[in-house]
């Protein structure tokens, strides 16, 4: 009998430095999956039999790198991480040497972009760039073989489209002829993303850029590269990216439609960008405008704009898991008076990253207990009704997400804890009820693997006690009337709690201030040198001891300010992570 299928497509959303945060829980993911396909075709398995399909990884910014770390990984095989063991080779495990290991404030901190050619070619980026470039390049360099495992692809194809959302600062035209005006209205669309078809001899798909996992030499997977940096290039943080793509991409079915009385009408872009093959354009993160690309990953799962998943317990066949390290605070912001036009500016872009976010209807429908095509995946621990610990569940949340980077043990802290929380997820949160057409091939034992209630049993399968089990609803606003059964079903070994202990925590104390007051001045310097004498030489009048004296005052305004934000940061964290972890 041919087992029923289930299929997920994966959303990472923005996280800045909590890249590691859902890198952990891809980690987790990716053994849970290969464990279920190893088990269940093995003699004596007594669980369910269904199968689990990835078709799809999508994300935006910190989320779209680790979504083509994952896709390189997913070809290739992962070494896992487990607190108290030793960590794998960085080949071996690129998800956490590129986000653990690799990067730092120090490397960030780095001069070497200015120091090339003298900064003629003027600043890029308050940042140094250049462990970004290395980290992604080594991504490349991997210790598996090729491989093609079951879970990847829908039916008979097993690749994954990876879709990276970027945004476009040249824009899209479209363009719209109004009644009774011989003019067109015209407008232009940032909000990009690019769309890779990764795999075994992919196939060539409209729209879509086909990757070889068995040859990743070439235009294609360069750009496929530039693409992982672009999403993730946060503005004036870090450094822009350059890219060029057909110019017909943008005229592939669902990529810009609106819906009116006739249904979901698909629009092309403009005719002025007909006579143009490749259509370059500089590109930074991807967050700006599409944070959690929840609805490209919506419509290629359910086979376009027009169509639906099927929300109800009862019915549901595929469903868009969200990983979020930032979900939005339930908090009102502080009331800030201050309207100077140097205090509204930097608010003007945080202003435009919080509205791009705000997607009350698809992260209302990802919490609700009797919708089964969304679900989520955020940053849980124990407070023991700490504050701090409440409002930065994750060490990157200070310092504005971009905390990770300050220290090693911020970083590790994080990736164990989306492994954890993935594992918790799992377990507890990723499960249908038992009348789904999923399981009816799965009868004999499934008494054992019924879920239970979160914290009750530190195993998800044994002795059925209906006091202990969860309740799901089999349709939507139904009651919580049916026993549920996981969608991904854990395996013996990977069922035992993951513990964190006091060596897990952060060591925020660990923080030199002395040393990073040092880094941020050089760097400072040659950033501001760079603006002054290159940037604005035509605008900064005035000699060399006018442009000296302009550096110097700038260096030390900068570096004060960054100083009493890092200082702000390492006294938060200290606070945020007084308890032990607890149990997922």
């Amino acid at each position: 009998m041919q087992p029923k299928t289930f299929e997920v497509g994966i959303v990472m959303a923005g996280a800045i430095s909590a890249g590691a945060y859902t890198a952990g829980v891809m980690d987790f993911i990716i053994e849970a999956l290969d464990a279920y396909e190893e088990a269940k075709r093995a003699p004596g398995w007594n669980g369910p039999t269904h199968d689990v399909r990835i078709p799809v990884l999508a994300g935006a910014s910190a989320g779209g790198m680790t979504a083509a770390i994952t896709a390189l990984h997913t070809f290739h095989g992962l070494k896992h991480v487990w607190p108290g063991e030793a960590v794998p080779d960085s080949p071996a495990n690129r998800l956490y040497s590129s986000w653990v290991k690799d990067v730092s404030i120090e490397a960030l901190l780095e001069t070497t972009d200015l120091d090339r050619g003298g900064g003629v070619d003027g600043a890029k980026s308050a940042l140094c760039c250049d462990v970004l470039a290395k980290i992604v390049n080594d991504a490349f360099i991997l210790s598996e073989k090729v491989r093609v495992p079951y879970w990847a692809g829908s039916g008979e194809d097993h690749f994954l489209r990876v879709l990276l959302t970027v945004t476009n600062l040249r824009g899209v035209p479209y363009s719209f002829k109004l009644f009774g005006d011989s003019d067109r209205y015209g407008m232009l669309n940032h909000g990009d993303y690019l769309d890779f078809t990764v795999g075994l001899d992919a196939p060539k798909i409209a729209g879509s850029i086909s990757l070889n996992v068995a040859d990743t030499r070439g235009r294609d997977w360069d750009l496929f590269r530039t693409a992982a940096l672009a999403t993730g290039a946060f503005p004036i943080g870090l450094m822009p990216r350059k890219l060029t793509r057909k110019t017909s991409d943008y005229r592939v079915s669902d990529r810009v439609v609106y819906e009116d009385m006739k249904g979901v009408i698909h629009v092309d872009p403009d005719d002025s960008i007909a006579s143009e093959q490749d259509y370059p354009f500089v590109a930074v993160d991807g967050g700006v405008i599409d944070n959690e690309p929840f609805e490209i990953t919506r419509r290629h799962l359910s086979g376009g704009a027009a169509r639906h998943n099927e929300r109800a317990g009862k019915f549901a066949t595929k469903a868009v898991v969200l990983v979020d390290p930032f979900p939005n605070t339930v908090k009102a912001p502080k009331y800030d008076t201050n309207d100077t036009l140097v205090s509204i500016v930097p608010k003007l872009f945080s202003t435009l990253m919080d509205q791009a976010r705000f997607k009350p209807e698809e992260l209302k429908l990802a919490e609700q207990y009797d919708v089964y095509s969304r679900f989520i995946i955020c940053p849980r621990r124990r407070s023991d009704g700490n504050e701090l610990a409440e409002t930065y569940p994750i060490a990157s949340g200070v310092l504005g997400g971009f905390g990770g980077f300050l220290h090693h043990s911020f970083r590790r802290h994080d990736y164990l804890l989306g492994r954890r929380n993935a594992q918790a997820f799992l377990k507890w949160g990723f499960a249908l009820p038992e009348t789904n057409p999923l399981f009816e091939n799965f009868r004999v034992g499934r008494e054992t693997w019924y879920v239970r209630k979160a914290g009750v049993a530190g195993d998800s399968a044994g002795a059925a006690d209906d006091a202990n089990l969860e309740w799901f609803s089999q349709k939507q606003e139904g009651p919580e009337d049916a026993r549920g059964l996981p969608i991904i079903p854990l395996v013996p070994r990977l069922r035992t709690p993951i513990q964190m202990g006091p060596d897990d925590l952060p060591k925020p104390e660990e923080i030199s201030l002395d040393e990073l007051n040092q880094r941020i001045t050089r760097r400072a310097s040659k950033v501001l040198k760079t603006i002054i004498d290159v940037d604005l030489q035509k605008v900064i009048s005035g000699g060399l001891l006018l442009r000296w004296a302009a550096r110097s005052y700038a260096t030390r305004v900068v570096t004060k300010k960054a100083c009493a934000m890092i200082k702000a940061a390492r006294d938060e964290a200290e606070g945020a992570f007084q308890a032990t972890p607890d149990k997922p």
